[in-house]
């Protein structure tokens, strides 16, 4: 029965804001499994008001580890990074004392269109052991001309498993023209690799 809900909540939720994102950027799934290491895309539709897009930033939220960035042949990459507060452990037990901040997709050999087309910024991160959890992607689009900021985010912390998100994130979408990406990171169903044991996961609490 709770998986039929939760099947039922995703299925509003999707037609609630598709038509509402789909002049955004978003990213190109919205849910992951809390705790894999994850293919993400950010998905970009269109530039700024008839102009071409020749660069693409995005923040990566904290809590997010081990970035590396999809080989773009078409576009220069730049990454700024963050020292983090405390380390976290990496692979084969190292520590991991600062990680990636922003990605920065610059100089292409040929602009996004103005329009028509869209265009996926890939990267892989490790994601937050915190089922319920929503995690926001601010990015930019700068153009020949301008640029288009999708930096806001919902004045009120949204809880994933409340029954009126679908709701309040329409909501959210309807507020402002520069909402942010997201992901709503949900409990897996099974270990990310078959020799892993099953971890606990820590329900995300809306502050």
């Amino acid at each position: 029965m709770r998986k039929i809900l939760l099947l039922t909540a995703a299925a509003g939720l999707s037609s609630l804001i598709s038509g509402q994102v789909s002049a955004h950027n978003t990213m190109t799934s919205m849910y992951a499994p809390a705790g894999y290491v994850q293919d993400l895309e950010l998905r970009v539709t269109h530039g700024c008001k008839g102009s071409p897009v020749n660069e693409v930033r995005v923040k990566i939220p904290e809590g997010l580890t081990r970035i590396t960035v999809d080989n773009r042949r078409d576009w220069k990459v730049e990454t700024k990074m963050r020292k983090l507060d405390k380390p976290v452990p990496g692979d084969g037990g190292n520590m991991i004392n600062e990680v990636v901040d922003e990605i920065i997709w610059k100089d292409p050999t040929s602009s996004i269109p103005a329009g028509g087309v869209f265009e996926g910024f890939k990267f892989r991160a490790a994601l937050p052991k915190e089922p319920g959890k929503i995690l926001y992607f601010r990015s930019i689009n700068v153009c020949e001309q301008g640029d288009d900021k999708y930096i806001d985010l919902p004045k009120e912390s949204l809880d994933a498993n409340a029954s009126d998100l679908p709701e309040k994130l329409s909501a959210f979408m309807r507020a402002t023209p520069g909402p942010s990406a997201f992901i709503i990171l949900e409990k897996p169903e099974r270990p990310q690799y078959p020799w892993e044991p099953a971890e606990p996961m820590k329900a995300a609490s809306a502050k």
